[in-house]
């Protein structure tokens, strides 16, 4: 039995399923995303992006930072950009993908999500400062770099788009028999369906418990979740909180897939089979969707690069690997 399995059933149960897994590489900094305890240490990063809000970032960064926080990026119950929209965002922070680049703020959620879209987006290498900035002695007097109206670079990183798993082909892979391991890593209470943030509660069929909250502190470096099926899929509430995940177990070493819709896409489809099932009562308002306000101008440029649907993004991701093939 590995050790630590004191942690919680779940997380042994999940560590003894994939006990034949192949090594992760015993290197964090070799990794695609990283974290680090301090901005120095004698590393040396291309740009910096601060994910705190822009009124903070404005004030005082650190040395060359941009600002760029998930409001900025996220539209109206926080979709997710499209494609083009997002390649455009990036391009106006100065980033082509070729660059190792370091994420700062003061909330290990907003870092990581900026970690996780940078990711996808296919971003070279993501440092991510695992603390808070505000307050620091690291920050600088000069404020930090608001995005240009103008693209400064062309964002030419081909995007890792076979880490994004479709509705339909999440649905070919359970009706298959064989699925990759899912991971489902919301709460353990919408896990079980006691607390419902959507159309429905519970979580796909199979899938494992394996909390994003605890995947930092519980993941061992020396394994990888593996399985003949291909990697696992893992999942979260909606994309922002998938966008999360991704990043935190790509930085752990578990090579991993996400399916970006979550939960939320899956348990609006009545006609998808759903493990523990459950249904909120109709005075229930914990599946009210959570509204994230975004910058009025980024959001117009945003929507004139194309919009902030969901289908574009991923509409993206085909014709871009077309056009790179």
């Amino acid at each position: 039995m590995p050790d630590g399995c004191q942690l919680s059933i779940t997380l042994c149960a999940i560590l003894l399923l994939f006990s034949a897994a192949t090594e992760a590489d015993p290197d964090p900094e070799s990794r695609i995303i990283s974290y680090r305890s301090e901005p120095g240490g004698g590393a040396v990063f291309d740009g910096v992006i601060d994910t705190r809000p822009a009124d903070l970032c404005r004030k005082a960064s650190l040395s060359g930072a941009r600002c760029l926080a998930p409001e900025q990026v996220l539209g109206p119950h926080r979709r997710l950009p499209n494609f083009s929209g997002l390649l455009w965002l990036l391009g106006s922070a100065g980033l082509s993908g070729e660059e190792r680049v370091l994420v700062v703020g003061d909330n290990a959620n907003r870092r990581d999500f900026i970690a996780g879209l940078l990711y996808l987006a296919g971003q070279q290498q993501i440092a991510v400062l695992d603390t808070r900035i505000s307050g620091s002695t690291e920050i600088s007097a000069a404020p930090g770099l608001v995005l240009s109206n103008i693209r400064e670079k062309v964002f030419v990183a081909p995007m890792r788009s076979g880490r994004v798993v479709l509705r339909n082909e999440l649905q070919a892979l359970l009706a298959s028999g064989n699925p990759p391991p899912l991971l489902d890593g919301r709460s353990e209470r919408e896990y079980w369906g006691e607390r419902v943030r959507g159309a429905r509660g519970g979580h796909l069929p199979g899938a494992q418990h394996f909390a994003s909250t605890a995947v930092n502190s519980a993941a061992n470096d020396g394994i990888a979740f593996s399985s003949p099926a291909g990697d696992p899929i893992a999942y979260g509430h909606d994309g922002y909180e998938g966008l999360v995940y991704l990043a935190r177990l790509v930085a752990n070493g578990i090579a991993s897939r996400v399916y970006l819709e979550g939960w939320s896409g899956w348990a609006s489809d009545g006609a998808l089979p759903v493990d523990s099932v459950s249904y909120p009562e109709p005075d229930d308002q914990a599946g009210a969707p959570t509204r994230v306000s975004g910058s009025q101008n980024i959001a117009v440029l945003l929507a004139t690069a194309g919009g902030f649907a969901f289908a574009g993004f991923i509409l993206g991701r085909l014709t871009h690997n077309r056009g790179a093939g």
